[in-house]
């Protein structure tokens, strides 16, 4: 049985790197730990620390073939969009193994189907079969991660960057019918149920997953909301990243310098415009919700 460790990165599809880099060295200060460009899967991408979370921008490279490639064909169909979100793993071909006999559905970096992996670094599942994609890795090869390494620290944007960032709160995945998320987070992934919310807008179930990530499972009510709306136009998948931040009036005002639209959810939590944060929906939280106390208990017992 496969043991699903700490989260990667959040992969979102950009159409413009340099661009994209730009914003997150002005925004957020990262720590930019890689900067490639793979020519099997006709892409570029970085990978920045926002704390201890990373996200990997990536951007189709517009070659002969490209919009026939796995990132060409997301970028067609949704433009720019959260695409899949990843996690290391202890063995790669006992994951495919465990993957399979739940009916998923899996393929490599170039969309070739996998049933075992016997080779390579990394799988992806089916988004269909997850309600988003996923991606498993194994420790990598290639480059070093800084939260793997002794001594790494989040000091410098916790204590003194303006946005006070300490984690990332939750990821949110949209799902048409919420029961599927017991299936996909609790036998496939053997993820932890948590917490449990229901308003006029959305229903959602909270699951601690792997070492450190927990996800937001919601099942939109309103047409109108930006859940809804985002379920709509581009189907079950991940909707938005959650941070956790120390002060949201220095949130505010740091993002606000930067002429970055923001659009407050109650008094605990703000969103950055989309179309300034490239079709992403990025928040910052404040508040010590149940989720966030569960997260660090269940942190605890797994030391």
């Amino acid at each position: 049985m496969f043991s699903l460790g700490k989260e990667f990165h959040l992969l979102h599809v950009v159409s413009d790197l340099d661009a994209a880099d730009e914003w997150y060295d002005r925004i957020f200060s990262v720590r930019r730990f890689v900067r490639n460009y793979m020519k099997a899967a006709m892409r570029k991408a970085s990978l920045v620390l926002i704390g201890d979370f990373v996200m990997e921008p990536a951007q189709p490279v517009q070659k002969p073939g490209w919009e026939k490639s796995a990132l060409g064909k997301f970028y067609g169909r949704y433009g720019q969009h959260f695409h899949s979100l990843a996690w290391y793993v202890d063995n790669l071909r006992q994951t495919s193994i465990d993957l399979s006999q739940h009916k998923i559905r899996m393929f490599d970096m170039v969309g070739n189907p996998v049933t075992e992996a016997v080779r390579g670094d990394a799988i992806w599942t089916h988004p269909q079969d997850t309600h988003a994609a996923f991606e498993f890795a194994i420790a990598p090869r290639f480059f070093i991660d800084p939260r793997l390494q002794p001594g790494w620290s989040i000091d410098f944007p916790r204590d003194q960057h303006p946005l006070g960032i300490e984690r990332a709160s939750h990821i949110t995945v949209l799902f048409k019918d919420l029961d599927d998320a017991r299936g996909t987070y609790q036998e496939a992934l053997r993820g932890t149920l948590i917490h449990q919310e229901d308003s006029p807008q959305k229903r959602s179930l909270f699951f601690a997953v792997g070492e450190d990530s927990v996800i937001e499972a919601v099942q939109p009510l309103s047409a109108s909301s930006p859940e809804g709306q985002d379920l709509e136009r581009a189907g079950e998948g991940i909707f938005s990243v959650t941070f956790k931040s120390k002060d949201l009036n220095r949130v505010a005002a740091h993002l606000r310098s930067h002429h970055q639209r923001i659009e407050f959810d109650g008094a605990n939590m703000l969103r950055i415009n989309r179309d300034d944060a490239f079709g992403m929906v990025m928040a910052s939280l404040i508040a010590k919700s149940r989720t966030t106390r569960d997260r660090h208990k269940l942190a605890s017992c797994r030391k």
